[in-house]
């Protein structure tokens, strides 16, 4: 249930001419402290004018609804960390995968916790996906997790890539080191859960960092015997 409250003048002057909100209904309570009268009109269909107290209104009017999107909007959900392999500011290879992945931590759940006047909310956002756009053209490579990371201890032979791009032309033209615009994008989903047993979801946020990345072709080694 939810209500909202609207100020209501006692002596009717500033009410629509209407001294009450009907003949049977009149200010209930006894006025203590700071505060003033209210119409109060709920979505069960109870309507009627009561004294609120200040600091009673404050909790009425909020909602753990709204305390979510709150706290959901003070998650601090940043601009992914992303790496690569090879690495940025080497070479790729045509043919080859270049390995993506995000930073040790980045693929984590965040909570954020809001209250006030005994009403409570808590968001949680976690991540998703992530996608890669190769920026050559080829579309959207997407992956369901942070990608594995590259481990320059073991032999190549022993590792695979669970999130990788490969190109199939070189970056280089006419003599020029171009580079690829690559961007990688996390999607995060929202959930709420709050006081009086409420919960539910929340709008996606999305966060995308880019950067260039460039790929030559293999050369063969030839030799003559």
């Amino acid at each position: 249930m939810t209500c909202s409250y609207t100020p209501w003048h006692a002596d009717g002057t500033e009410n629509g001419g209407l001294e009450w909100v009907d003949p049977a209904s009149s200010p209930s309570g006894v006025p203590r402290g700071e505060g003033a009268y209210y119409l109060v009109d709920c979505s069960d269909g109870f309507r009627d004018v009561r004294w609120v107290r200040d600091r009673a209104l404050s909790a009425a009017q909020v909602t753990p609804e709204e305390l979510a999107r709150r706290a959901w909007a003070m998650i601090p959900v940043r601009e992914p960390k992303v790496f690569t392999a090879p690495p940025r500011g080497s070479s790729g290879l045509v043919g080859l995968d270049e390995w993506v992945y995000l930073a040790q931590g980045e693929w984590s759940p965040k909570h954020k916790r809001v209250e006030t006047a005994g009403v409570w909310a808590e968001a949680t956002a976690r991540p998703q996906k992530m996608t890669v756009v190769p920026g050559d053209g080829s579309g959207t490579v997407t992956c369901d997790g942070p990608g594995q990371p590259y481990n320059p201890q073991l032999p190549a032979r022993r590792q695979k890539p669970t999130c990788s791009v490969k190109y199939l032309r070189s970056s280089f033209r006419q003599g020029q080191q171009n580079a690829y615009r690559v961007t990688v994008t996390v999607t995060w989903s929202g959930t709420w859960t709050g006081s009086g047993g409420t919960g539910g979801t929340l709008p996606p946020i999305t966060r995308s960092t880019s950067f260039p990345l460039r790929v030559a072709e293999a050369q063969a080694l030839i030799t003559k015997e």
